[in-house]
């Protein structure tokens, strides 16, 4: 079974460096992979979020909700790869911490991924994280 990587690594194997990026796959027994899991995912997970998902994040335990991710002004969700670095950035800049996973994800996926963009996802989601909690603390 194959895994895909989350988020781009560098690691030394067999005393040699080798370079993940975000958005391959590799084997589910790959060496690589230990002491990473969590910069990996199954396929089918990936998959099932690309076509919408579910989340539970309900107040009820068990419950699940489907996502619908934001609509553009033209009806499309937001896709990184029709625009420049400079409008994702400042699109990731205002989203939610769902949609930038979202956008980042589609852009580690697409067949040239932009390191420009590909570097800040650390710093995208937690801004975003911090615009959901005071979005939050104001309601």
């Amino acid at each position: 079974m194959a895994m895909r990587c989350t988020r781009s690594f560098a690691a030394y194997q067999d005393g040699k460096p080798r370079v993940v990026k975000a958005g391959s796959l590799v084997d589910d027994d790959d060496p690589v992979i230990k002491g990473r899991e969590a910069s990996f995912q199954t396929v089918d997970a990936h998959l099932q979020r690309q076509r919408g998902g579910v989340e539970a994040a309900t107040a009820d335990p068990g419950t699940v909700r489907t996502l619908t991710p934001p609509l553009q002004p033209g009806g499309d969700a937001y896709d990184p790869t029709q625009h420049s670095n400079r409008e994702v950035l400042a699109y990731l800049a205002t989203a939610t911490e769902a949609e930038a996973l979202r956008v980042l994800d589609a852009e580690a996926a697409a067949p040239t991924p932009r390191a420009g963009i590909c570097k800040m996802r650390d710093q995208v989601i937690e801004d975003a994280r911090a615009r959901d909690a005071a979005a939050a603390g104001s309601e």
